[in-house]
């Protein structure tokens, strides 16, 4: 134990100067410094969670593994920005074994039938300095209805690791299930399902 201790010790000033070799990394959301154009998501670094209520009892939390999304992006007048995003809805994940395939099927995503959700934005709102409603159309079960995007800027800035221009989000949304033709348990198994979104998207050139 004494031997390990004073390894610990002696490899801590060192631990301590590797700290120093990392470089700031300081992401802004000026306006006048973020970097205009077209951008991808970075899947790598992106979540989009579901959470629906169970009987009463706790909030059921879930994720989907596929997805993509663009974003045309204009810092100056953000009002003017596109998004659009597809998920995959067979790549649901519910983290119980055998359930996500209950999921996919006919009585809930319909994931054979219909194997893509998307969302497509029409307006944004600005509420702040580094926030904003993204209003677009959300498609489901082959039905579209409106849906709004309440979202987070965390800023923009070039990533020290990857060397590529990055922007990242946060965003939440509610939407009604039962509106989309999902109407299995409810009202047991919530009709008001909660997306939480969490992206990075990469300057395209």
């Amino acid at each position: 134990m004494r031997r390990v201790l004073a390894c610990l010790l002696v490899l801590l000033p060192a631990l301590a100067g590797c700290g120093r070799l990392i470089p700031a990394h300081h992401q802004t959301v000026e306006r006048s410094a973020l970097r205009a154009g077209a951008y991808r998501l970075d899947p790598e670094h992106s979540t989009i969670l579901w959470k629906v209520a169970h009987l009463g009892y706790s909030t059921f939390v879930g994720r989907f593994d596929r997805y993509d999304a663009t974003l045309d992006f204009d810092p100056e007048q953000p009002e003017d920005s596109v998004l659009e995003v597809s998920v995959e809805t067979g790549s649901i994940d519910s983290h119980v074994p055998g359930f996500a395939d209950t999921l996919r099927g006919a009585a809930w995503l319909d994931a054979e039938t219909y194997p893509e959700a998307r969302f497509v934005s029409r307006e944004i709102r600005i509420t702040g300095d580094a926030s904003g409603e993204v209003v677009g159309d959300f498609t489901l079960l082959g039905v579209t209805r409106p849906l709004t995007l309440d979202v987070v800027f965390n800023g923009g800035a070039t990533n020290f690791v990857t060397g590529r221009y990055t922007l990242g989000f946060a965003a939440s949304a509610v939407l009604d299930r039962t509106a989309f033709g999902m109407t299995s348990l409810a009202p047991a198994i919530g009709g008001e399902v909660t997306l939480e979104i969490h992206a990075e998207f990469l300057a395209e050139s």
